[in-house]
């Protein structure tokens, strides 16, 4: 029996070893009598076309499955199966009858007049007044932005042509003056547009002088005067601002216009506890040194930020705001803008803290200040600041 199982398995060892071997050699072949069977057939698409044969409709269509009726019995019986329809009151309806049809529509009446009339009737009379006034007009008064001027008039003050020739006629003088351009919305309406916007921190005075003419002739019988005034600069951010911060840190406080920091140095205040802390200008090297000052300074658009930091007596940074303290910066009334006269009416005023002495707070297992810990918990160890990651080490904690 031995001897039989080993000749079996060693004529499976040969013949695994010779069938891949003649594969190729079958698959060669294969080819070579498939490509001697082609080569005289020519390349393309080729098609054969033959007579067909009618067919009438009826034998297209198929014919149904013979089947046997059902005798009156039977199907007696399969409707006994079906159980009695009790009829409801809402079966019982009369036939729903058309409404009929409408009436047909009843003619107008006709009137014996030509369309269109021979006889000329002309434009409209329109009674335009007999003076010329100021309709309307913007800016006024106290405005947060003052994009362009505008005003408009009773009477249309030019003529329709071009706007470059009528653009040329603009009866209306403002002071400060502002660069910009004049040019009418139609005949009646005058707009001034600036290259950015009006000047803030401004009073602007407008005025059409008395006796300019309409294009029809009429006077203005005397000036018209009005005013609009843009405000002051205002703080729209300032970093850091309710956090707690180093010792040196940087203090950067943007505004909603063009602000001069060497005016603005002079009314700012930097106070703790009521002692005033001396400051200077950060340079523009240490606001790019500092990754969070620098973004802002990016974000803010030029000649509207100021960055200043506390120094000390011998004019260096280092720890030069008081430890563990509430420190007050304070934009004080008077601050003047780099764009107009006018100047702030009342203090914007902003807090932060810094951090004090590094020193432990309290520990922890788990999530409670529990003094009696399982070995499967947690320790946790607080201080009152930040730890600098780049100088701990485990080695710092012993237990």
């Amino acid at each position: 029996m031995k001897a039989i199982i080993t000749a079996i398995l060693l004529q499976s060892v040969i013949w695994s070893m010779l069938i891949p071997a003649g594969r190729p050699a079958v698959a060669q072949t294969l080819l070579n009598t498939y490509q001697t069977k082609m080569k005289d057939i020519p390349n393309g698409f080729r098609f054969r076309l033959s007579e067909g044969t009618e067919r009438s409709a009826a034998e297209t269509v198929q014919q149904p499955a013979s089947s046997d009726p059902l005798s009156a019995a039977n199907t007696s019986e399969l409707l006994g199966r079906v159980p009695n329809l009790t009829p409801e009151n809402s079966d019982q309806q009369d036939f729903a009858k058309r409404l009929g049809t409408l009436p047909p529509p009843k003619t107008g009446r006709m009137i014996p007049v030509k369309f269109p009339s021979d006889q000329g009737r002309g434009t409209p009379k329109v009674d335009p007044g007999t003076v010329l006034e100021v309709v309307r007009y913007s800016p006024e008064g106290e405005v947060s932005l003052a994009p362009d001027l505008s005003i408009s008039f009773s009477q249309p003050m030019v003529a329709v042509t071009s706007q470059q020739e009528a653009a040329q006629f603009a009866p209306v003088e403002f002071s400060p003056a502002v660069e910009g351009r004049w040019r009418w919305l139609g005949t009646k309406t005058l707009m001034f547009d600036t290259d950015k916007r009006f000047p803030m921190a401004t009073k602007f005075t407008a005025r059409v002088p008395a006796g300019t003419k309409a294009a029809n002739g009429q006077v203005l019988a005397k000036d018209f005067t009005w005013t609009f005034t843009t405000p002051p600069p205002k703080v729209e951010q300032m970093i850091p601002q309710n956090q707690i911060v180093r010792r040196d840190a940087i203090m950067f406080v943007s505004f909603d216009q063009a602000v001069s920091p060497a005016a603005l140095i002079k009314t700012i205040s930097l106070t703790s506890g009521g002692r005033k802390i001396p400051f200077r200008l950060a340079t523009q090297s240490e606001v790019d040194a500092d990754g969070s000052i620098s973004y802002r300074a990016k974000e803010t658009q030029p000649g509207r930020w100021i960055a200043i930091r506390a120094i000390q007596s011998d004019g260096t940074t280092d720890n030069a705001l008081p430890a563990a303290s509430p420190i007050t910066i304070n934009i004080q009334k008077g601050t003047a803008s780099a764009e107009g006269p006018i100047v702030t009416v009342k203090d914007q005023v902003f807090q932060f803290n810094t951090f004090g002495p590094f020193k432990y707070v309290r520990a922890m297992c788990g999530w409670a200040q529990n003094p009696n810990c399982s070995p499967f918990e947690t320790w946790m160890i607080e201080f009152n600041n930040s730890i600098d990651g780049g100088t701990f080490t485990k080695e710092s904690v012993k237990v």
